[in-house]
């Protein structure tokens, strides 16, 4: 995965937005607000999903101004009574605001010093509980996930990641734009490869393709072999093909890329989908798995995307994907299409496309 953090924040689709409106509505004092979530850790990362968001009463507050607030003990007691009694959570996560700071943001010294009390707490009281924090600007955040290291407390930076680019919002902690060099020569310019994108488009909205945007696809015969030289070509370029099967006769006319050759030899989809979509851009990375979507191996290439596009004709393999889209909060593209053909006549010609973000509500069942 092309983040530089192996601490990973989720939120369901619309929950950051609702979380920044209500916490920034009032920029004239510092606001609070706990997430509870659940920690997962795989390949090294961690990544928590946040479950439910626990705003405080006014009443809850002991002190609030602009630049300084103190909760009561009785919300945070509360909110730790809800934590161990759910099965569904097992992280508290706080979120203060930083009003007075429209751009970059930080934790102050009384956060850390607080907050590594507070942590300190949680080792001491509970077992399996673990702990991050969020600050807000009006414009960025700062995010950490507390950890111990070798006996010692260590705050470790961490990423926000959400279901739509539109909901997200940049890090203080982390550069968010794609490399300048490749960037000049991609996209800048009147020879640069993705001109006319960055024409029609804006350059932001480029910087936002071709930076920090995985994307997996979960069979790539006629129609995910087209989806990759599509993504290619629009200048996302981290990509991942996952298909076991092999290239044959039957199913030559629909490959994109793939040759008289590819079918005499058996060659694997994968294999000959990339060849195609990495002599359109060289600088792309694309990998391809030889592996069937319910192998252990694929969960871990799955949960580290950014996207899941899953373009199979069995549904065993379209509810797998779904399945750990919802368990690593990464948004689903299903797409199929069908061709009918009854006594010699086309009864049925017909496609779809399923949007499946985490917290729409939407199961392909």
């Amino acid at each position: 995965m092309s983040t530089r953090s192996k601490y990973l924040i989720k939120f369901k689709h619309g929950d950051l937005e609702a979380l920044r409106a209500r916490l920034l509505k009032d920029l004239s004092r510092e606001h609070f607000a706990v997430l509870l979530g659940k920690t997962q850790k795989i390949d090294g990362y961690t990544i928590i999903n946040v479950i439910d968001l626990l705003f405080p009463k006014q009443a809850d507050y002991n002190q609030q101004s602009v630049a300084f607030l103190r909760i009561k003990k009785d919300f945070i007691h509360k909110a730790l009574v809800e934590l161990t009694n759910r099965y569904d959570v097992d992280t508290i996560i706080d979120v203060h605001t930083h009003p007075f700071t429209e751009g970059r943001v930080s934790f102050s010294a009384t956060d850390d010093g607080d907050e590594r009390t507070f942590f300190r707490f949680l080792k001491e009281k509970f077992e399996g509980i673990h702990y991050a924090s969020i600050v807000f600007s009006q414009r960025r955040y700062s995010a950490r996930v507390w950890t111990l290291s070798s006996g010692s407390i260590v705050a470790r930076r961490a990423l926000l990641k959400t279901q739509t680019s539109r909901e997200n919002i940049a890090s203080a902690d982390f550069d968010e734009h794609a490399d300048e060099q490749y960037e000049q020569t991609a996209v800048t310019g009147a020879e640069g490869f993705f001109n006319r994108g960055a024409l029609a488009l804006g350059l932001d909205v480029m910087r936002t393709i071709m930076h920090d945007q995985v994307i997996s696809i979960v069979g790539v015969g006629g129609l995910g072999s087209i989806v990759a030289e599509h993504l290619i070509h629009m200048g996302f370029h981290e990509i991942n093909l996952i298909d076991p099967d092999v290239l044959e006769m039957s199913n030559l006319n629909r490959v994109v890329g793939a040759y008289y050759e590819d079918a005499q030899q058996k060659r694997y989809k994968v294999d000959v989908v990339k060849r195609h979509v990495t002599n359109i851009n060289p600088k792309a990375t694309v990998l391809a798995y030889k592996r069937d979507v319910h192998d252990k191996e694929m969960e871990r290439v799955l949960a580290l995307s950014d996207w899941m596009i899953v373009a199979t004709d069995n549904h065993s393999s379209r509810l797998r994907v779904q399945e750990l889209s919802v368990k690593y909060f990464v948004p689903l593209l299903s797409v199929g299409v069908n061709i009918t053909v009854k006594d010699n006549k086309i009864e049925d010609m017909s496609g779809e496309v399923i949007t499946a973000r985490v917290g729409d509500r939407l199961c392909l069942h």
